[in-house]
């Protein structure tokens, strides 16, 4: 930005206009930002990019680098269970894996299995094996949708580019054109970053990269779609001049598989069809977790029975494997009886062992609120904001009543869902995808009392309850958290507030998502709404600035703004129809924002836009005010045109 030109999104002058622009990254939940621990090979190397640009790097590297780190990828991978030892090497050594990987050309390896069948496991493992047989840069990424910074092809792609800057910073200069140009709305293009990619590798003069991506079925679809286009074209193409080579993993769905069709040169390599290599794994497992079992109950050789058991009802499902050790373990009772039938009852698959999981609970209709959380929540949930979604309830006006997290409340999680749950460092997963899909309705019918049973609009609802009710308490009017006279938001200051309130860094910033989601029912909570979207309130100010801090935002946190500009701003168009109604300026001006046909085209939320434009909705554009629709030309009006036309 040069100098004198005013903080805003479309030219506005501006009051505050010589404060310092703040720029953050995604950083952890404590507010640390500004630094990212990047592995590779098993070696840390610390890229703090505010103290440090490395050499050769365009003058921008900061900045650009900062705007692609919009996931913590490291962490999702670790997520990931590690390999029994000798299993996965099937894939390396199978004769379509070395083609793909000793071809010269670029090209696409596609890895397809059946649900449960250990491709995460299988990717993970390769990104190691990858970095330590081969000289290429390894870049990665794992999708998962439960957690929206895994969901997304453009969190996929900027993950891979951040990774491929960090260890070849000088082809971060293929970025630049797009940064000067879009600034950090670049990062939410997948086109624009598919193109920075091809281009860095191809002209950037560096080794072979490889991509290894994971669970594309579960990317979602509307971003999805571009990418299977240039994952297809890359394939088709064979270009020698472009050194990228994609292994993904998927379920092998018709719609991947049509996109990676006969016309491309796509690799495939069926897992679904490779049943003795896939069971021998299965077994090593098996007998890996008989001999920790034995070790466990100290019987040594004394559990061998269960062997031909287990790999008869395994089914080639990892997950199924897994689930059944773990309940062999927490049994109570050790005998060849029990421990057969534990076996045995559970050997009709997946959703039978899912429902004799939760069967279990002594407490099905609290069971029941912690699952309904879980497939609701934006992102996984710490237990200390577990603890406090799964005990608050609408009529609390004050925390103070509401005890932190007790000793003990993982157990009680544990207790109540059973091996549905896993916790990971601090953090509550569902044990698998087929567990969310278990428990969410199908168009066929469930059985017994779990599957089937929670509805996504309900579960949405559910917590977007208790997201607005918890940014309701009279704490956030009376303990406000501060701006300086910039507007800026200081990074400590956030942390700390975090810290001192437990659910707010959820509920500040995914609130929307979970009205939104909540369908047809979310406008039964347009009334709890008002108190903390309301003008010039320190409930306002205290989870928009914890939203704002958290969003890599290049502007400055709005604090003019009214409960219409925050409807614009979430695309809730109900509301913004609503609050029309009763009668709210729809050109109410926001000093750096301008009117809500403003912030819709921003958000590039064309419907709304659209909408707005009906009603004869003005803008402003470089501090004058257009009715857009009477103006052939004018200053600054193609930036507006491009976004609602």
């Amino acid at each position: 930005m040069s100098a004198g030109q005013s903080n805003t999104p479309f030219g506005e002058p501006s009051s505050s206009q010589s404060a310092p622009l703040s720029t953050n990254i995604h950083g952890d939940h404590s507010g640390n930002t500004g630094s990212n621990n990047t592995t590779n090979s098993g070696n840390t190397t610390n890229y703090n990019y505010c103290n440090h640009v490395p050499m050769n790097s365009p003058e921008n590297y900061t900045e650009i680098v900062q705007c692609l780190y919009t996931s913590r990828y490291e962490e999702h991978r670790n997520r990931i269970r590690k390999p029994v030892e000798g299993t996965c090497n099937w894939v390396t050594k199978h004769p379509r894996y070395k083609d793909w990987l000793d071809n010269n050309t670029s090209g696409l390896l596609w890895l397809s299995a059946d649900p449960g069948c250990g491709k995460s496991v299988t990717a993970s493992f390769l990104v190691k094996h990858l970095e330590c047989q081969t000289d290429a840069i390894i870049c990665y990424f794992f999708f998962k949708d439960d957690n929206d910074e895994q969901k997304s092809a453009t969190f996929a792609l900027c993950a891979i580019l951040h990774q491929l800057f960090a260890r070849r910073n000088s082809l971060c200069r293929y970025a630049e054109k797009a940064f000067k140009d879009k600034a950090k709305r670049f990062t939410e293009e997948v086109d624009t970053l598919w193109s920075i990619l091809v281009k860095a590798v191809s002209e950037g003069g560096c080794e072979d990269v490889i991509c290894v991506v994971d669970a594309l079925d579960e990317c979602e679809e509307v971003t999805r779609a571009p990418l299977l286009g240039h994952l297809a074209s890359l394939s088709e193409s064979q270009n020698p001049d472009v050194r990228l080579k994609l292994l993904v993993t998927s379920r092998p769905y018709h719609s991947i598989e049509r996109e990676f069709g006969p016309r491309t040169m796509t690799i495939r390599l069926k897992g679904e069809d490779e049943t003795d290599s896939v069971t021998a794994d299965v077994t090593r497992v098996i007998d890996e977790g008989i001999n920790n079992l034995e070790e466990y109950w100290r019987r040594p050789g004394g559990l061998g029975y269960l062997r031909d058991l287990l790999i008869s009802s395994a089914d080639r499902t990892f997950i199924w494997v897994s689930l059944v050790l773990d309940i062999l373990k927490d049994s109570e009772d050790d005998s060849p009886e029990e421990f057969t039938n534990i076996v045995s009852t559970a050997a009709n698959g997946l959703a039978e062992l899912y429902t004799k999981i939760l069967d279990k609970s002594k407490h099905p209709d609290k069971a029941r609120r912690i699952l309904t959380i879980v497939v609701a929540a934006a992102r996984p949930l710490t237990l200390r904001e577990m603890n406090v979604a799964f005990k608050f309830r609408r009529d609390r006006k004050t925390i103070k009543d509401l005890r932190d997290l007790p000793p003990g409340f993982e157990k009680t999680v544990k207790n109540l869902c059973g091996h549905f749950v896993r916790i990971i460092d601090s953090k509550i997963y569902l044990v698998h995808q087929t567990a969310r899909e278990f428990l969410l309705a199908s168009s066929s019918p469930g059985r017994g009392n779990w599957q089937y049973t929670l509805y996504h609009k309900d579960s949405n609802y559910a917590l977007a309850d208790i997201c607005i009710s918890y940014l309701s308490l009279e704490e956030f009017e009376d303990d406000p958290l501060a701006m300086d006279t910039y507007g800026n938001i200081n990074k400590n200051a956030v942390r700390d507030y975090r810290q001192k309130y437990a659910f707010l860094d959820y509920a500040a910033q995914h609130w929307a998502d979970n009205f939104r989601d909540s369908e047809a029912q979310q406008m039964e909570l347009f009334e709890s709404t008002r108190l903390i979207c309301r003008a010039g309130s320190q409930r306002l100010w205290a989870w928009l600035q914890i939203y704002w801090s958290n969003t890599n935002q290049q502007y400055l946190c709005p604090r003019d703004w009214t409960h219409l500009m925050i409807a614009s701003w979430f695309g809730q168009r109900a509301v913004i129809e609503r609050l029309l109604g009763e009668g709210d300026d729809i050109n109410a001006r926001s000093d750096r924002f301008g009117t809500i046909l403003n912030i819709t085209a921003v958000r590039r939320d064309n419907n709304t836009t659209r909408m707005l434009l009906e009603k004869n909705a003005r803008a402003y554009i470089n501090g004058k005010e257009y009715n857009i629709l009477q103006v052939k030309r004018s200053v600054g009006y193609h930036i507006l045109y491009q976004w609602v036309t």
